[in-house]
């Protein structure tokens, strides 16, 4: 395991220095041989992995400012490197030697994605085009990694007395700190989510509310707004008319348009449901029409506590994070049947992070894992897991990969969590799963390393462990009296489910929306513009001085002109689910035969083929539509 422990900003550039080096012999080799073989392309994009594994994954998560900003710095050397390395006319030339008759399946599906990175990269392109292009790339790395870091640094804070955050339990007040006689509400998620989904005092949330979704607007819209133009002109160059068709090419959808068909099945459906379920929700004296999006969450929250019997404060309780998260392991351990166990994390970047390991049943260590929890300044916002290392061709090193989140840090507050909370914990170690699991010969196919439009599936099907009666009353557990969450209370709980499903669901596809404005034929009207008929979908009337695009993450975090794939994968993971539901919610048959025709299969099929192979026929809608209770399911 790399240490990250102790390391300076020294250490870095030696590391970033001499790999750069080693991987340019490795191409020199490569380029002098008369046969090159796959298999030194995958080692080098190991090395280039693991460097940026060891290096500018540190953009996200240390402490240490000056180790941020290098981690960013090393971001775009590594960008820029591969650059160059993809361009390399004598590289391609080379590589063409390379014939695809006797590969077995896998390697004639890795050959031919190297050959569209060398496509990719202008090689089919006249010079001009291809200067041009190099130009683009460059510019869009920094683009890509300012933007991100605009997000991280930025430092927003409401301040707001008790008696302007009414409703927020002692726990949930005791976790903000003070400053004079008012309440600092960063804009972590814990502190948010406190206060959108519990705050009595509608003038508060929608402060709260504001605030987040305009994040580093200042600085990240005019990034933005270059970087969709750049993106299209790109396009252009590769004969396509958007960004959209572009980038769609190799994915499950295809092309725009089969994504525009999949919301407008489904947009009528929602928004039908989505006015009987805010007549259904609206209270404290608010209209129907009135209902802003900063009422949503709180709303529901209400609607949950008076229909489980119990009240959020109450609920959280019962979901201590480092109980939930012990359990959560216990459930995989017994579907997927794998061991689960805790190592020394003395070699992490943070005292509160988490090593972990994953065992096969044979007792076999596969992979291992990160935790880094909780909130810190200048890390990483929002959920999502790293790859560090898809470990090494001979199998001597394993695969690594670490989960960053925001969730209630049990060393400075209490560690509970909201529900909304468990769900993202569950979902998030859905990524971890497949990378640990996930095997290839290749490197390019290791865990979740597959279409874009499929990657959320094995997250999206955690979800569902979540509200089962005997998962909740393994999971949860009273942090004063032990008590599991009975049996009653776990059915009234799971009744829950699908309060706000639609007006929720909308809101998804409002982002969704707006990823497709800004990267297909619209993408020179402002971000306004934008911003506001991509919200139209949501049948609420938002404010006009607010445009969350600027701390939209995804635009520019490599979910560009994908971010209908979370709706794309929920569709895919409900199905996925189906056979859970009819076989046995913990089923380990099922769960062992889920995990080697899906997560152990990596990248190395196209999702289509893994799907079908699992479900016995195509995937479709119906158990999405049956699950959110939509339509005539």
């Amino acid at each position: 395991m790399f240490d990250y422990s102790k390391i300076t900003k020294s250490d870095l550039i030696e590391d970033v220095e001499k790999t750069l080096k080693t991987s340019s012999a490795l191409i020199d080799d490569i380029k002098n041989l008369k046969l090159p073989t796959l298999m030194m392309f995958d080692l080098f994009e190991r090395l280039i992995s693991d460097l940026s594994g060891r290096v500018a994954f540190l953009a996200d998560v240390s402490e240490s400012e000056e180790i941020r900003n290098y981690g960013n710095e090393a971001e775009s050397l590594i960008g820029n490197y591969l650059l160059e390395v993809t361009t390399d006319v004598g590289l391609y030339d080379k590589f063409k030697v390379i014939n695809s008759n006797n590969l077995d399946d896998e390697s004639k599906k890795y050959r031919d994605e190297l050959e569209k990175d060398f496509i990719d990269a202008g090689h089919n392109l006249i010079r001009e085009q291809k200067l041009r292009l190099i130009e683009i790339e460059k510019k869009l790395i920094d683009l890509e990694i300012g933007f991100s870091k605009n997000i991280a640094n930025d430092k927003s804070e409401v301040y707001l007395t008790a008696s302007e955050l009414t409703g927020l339990s002692e726990g949930e007040l005791g976790n903000l700190k003070l400053k004079s006689d008012k309440y600092i509400v960063t804009m972590a998620y814990p502190d948010v989510n406190a206060v959108l989904e519990n705050c009595t005092n509608r003038d508060s949330r929608k402060a709260v509310w504001k605030a987040f979704n305009n994040r580093a607007v200042k600085t990240n819209s005019p990034i933005l707004k270059e970087a969709v133009v750049l993106r299209n002109e790109k396009a252009k160059l590769f004969g396509f008319n958007t960004w959209a068709e572009y980038r769609l090419k190799y994915r499950m959808a295809k092309n725009p348009n089969n994504v525009n068909v999949m919301y407008e099945s489904l947009i009528p459906i929602l928004q039908e449901s989505a006015e009987i379920e805010k007549i259904d929700l609206c209270t404290d004296n608010i209209e129907a029409s009135e209902v802003a999006p900063w009422d949503i969450r709180y709303f529901i929250t209400k609607k949950r506590n008076e229909l489980s019997s119990i009240d959020n404060s109450e609920l959280k309780k019962y979901f201590h994070i480092h109980d939930v998260k012990n359990e959560m392991f216990s459930i995989c351990e017994d579907v997927f049947d794998i061991s689960i166990k805790k190592e020394k994390s003395t070699t992490a970047w943070q005292e509160d992070v988490e090593l972990w390991s994953i065992w096969n049943e044979n007792n076999e260590q596969i992979a291992y894992f990160y935790l880094d929890l909780y909130p810190r300044e200048g890390k990483y916002t929002h959920a999502a897991v790293f790859d560090i290392s898809p470990g090494s061709q001979d199998g001597e090193s394993l695969p690594v990969c670490s989960m960053v989140t925001n969730f209630p840090n049990p060393n400075t507050g209490d560690g509970l969590m909201t529900f909304d909370e468990v769900e993202t914990l569950f979902h998030e170690f859905g990524h971890v799963l497949h990378n640990g699991i996930g095997k290839s010969t290749f490197a390019r196919f290791v865990g979740a390393n597959v279409e874009w439009d499929f990657v959320e599936a094995p997250s999206q099907i955690m979800e569902h462990w979540v509200w089962k009666s005997e998962c909740l009353q393994r999971f949860s557990r009273h942090v004063d009296t032990g008590e599991v969450l009975n049996d009653e209370l776990s059915k009234k709980l799971n009744s829950t489910k699908n309060i706000g499903i639609s007006l929720l669901t909308l809101r998804q596809v409002s982002f969704g929306l707006a990823d497709q404005y800004l990267h297909g034929s619209d993408f020179k009207d402002s971000l306004d513009e934008i911003e506001r008929r991509s919200q139209e979908v949501t049948t609420i009337t938002y404010p006009q001085d607010v445009n969350h695009l600027g701390a939209f993450g995804h635009l520019l975090g490599g979910y560009d002109a994908a971010y209908y794939g979370y709706l794309w994968a929920d569709i895919i993971g409900d199905d996925l689910f189906s056979r859970f539901e009819k076989e046995g919610v913990l089923s380990k048959s099922v769960g062992v035969e889920y995990k080697e025709k899906i997560l152990a299969v990596g990248g190395s099929k196209n999702a289509e083929t893994m799907v079908e192979d699992f479900l016995g026929r195509k995937w479709n809608d119906q158990a999405f539509l049956k699950q959110k209770k939509l339509g005539d399911s």
